[in-house]
């Protein structure tokens, strides 16, 4: 004889009950799903941005011969891109953790860091540099611009936002 499973049993004895069940099941698909975009977008938003980076390093010496322009490392904006792309990593990886019942809440937590890291070391900057303190840190005085000004309000205000949806995620994480 075939047994049903206790879902099934409970399904046929209050059938809105299971209903609430699956929507909860598919809010739950649609949380984890966001978490992993949003981590690997932010991964690769990272990757590429320390791509062109260090391309722009590599470049500058021709680009100083044929402008005039000189370009400097900042180690500044280096150790910000390294942030939002190990933030990335990190929480990609926790949703992962999560569906296989392992330390998630240590990933989040890493994640969270990360950018709250990344946010301090730009609001410094902001605080003693100005709004195109990108600017000044890549090009002296030649990088005090609009679009420097524009380069900053980006990564800051992606960093924010990520930072916000971290301690959201990281506080739900813990009221379980």
């Amino acid at each position: 004889m075939i047994r049903q499973s206790q879902f099934e049993h409970k399904e046929k004895q209050n059938p809105v009950a299971s209903g609430i069940q699956k929507k909860r099941g598919a809010e739950h698909n649609f949380e984890f799903y966001f978490v992993i975009l949003v981590g690997f977008l932010t991964f690769v938003f990272g990757f590429i941005s320390l791509a062109v980076y260090f391309a722009v390093m590599y470049i500058s010496p021709i680009v100083s011969n044929l402008t005039g322009l000189t370009f400097l490392g900042s180690r500044f904006l280096l150790f910000i891109l390294v942030m939002i792309t190990v933030s990335g990593f990190f929480m990609s990886l926790y949703p992962y953790s999560k569906a296989v019942g392992g330390n998630s809440s240590l990933f989040i937590i890493l994640a969270f860091i990360s950018s709250g890291i990344s946010v301090g070391v730009q609001v410094y900057k902001l605080a003693f540099f100005g709004p195109t303190w990108i600017g000044l840190d890549l090009l002296k005085d030649h990088g005090n611009t609009v679009e420097m000004m524009y380069l900053s309000a980006v990564y800051f205000a992606y960093n924010l936002i990520l930072f916000i949806l971290q301690y959201t995620i990281m506080k739900k994480e813990f009221e379980e």
